[in-house]
C-alpha cells in the first residue's frame, strides 16, 4: 500500500513530471485511482491503450515510463500483458 500512496501523492508527480509530463501523470494516477476505487485489478494493455490510443501518447514514451517506475511492482493491482497486435 506504501506504493500506491507514494504512486497517487504530489511528490510522485514532482519526481516525473520533468521527463514525462505532469499530464502524462496525472492520467497515469487517474487510470490507477479509477480503478482502485472500483477494487478491480488494471489490466496492463488496459492501461497501455489508455495511454496510447485515449490520450495519444507515444509508444515509446509508454514504454519508458512502464520500465522506469518497474510497472512489476505495482502487482497484484496492476496485472497481465501488453498485446501489440
Amino acid at each position: 500500500m506504501d506504493l500506491i500512496n507514494h504512486t497517487l501523492s504530489n511528490d510522485f508527480v514532482n519526481k516525473w513530471k520533468h521527463k514525462y509530463s505532469e499530464k502524462f501523470i496525472k492520467h497515469f494516477q487517474l487510470k490507477l485511482l479509477e480503478y482502485l476505487n472500483k477494487q478491480r485489478t488494471l489490466k496492463l494493455n488496459t492501461l497501455y491503450l489508455f495511454l496510447t490510443k485515449k490520450c495519444r501518447y507515444s509508444n515509446d514514451q509508454v514504454d519508458n515510463f512502464f520500465s522506469t517506475v518497474d510497472i512489476t511492482l505495482y502487482y497484484p493491482f496492476i496485472q497481465g500483458v501488453i498485446s501489440r497486435s
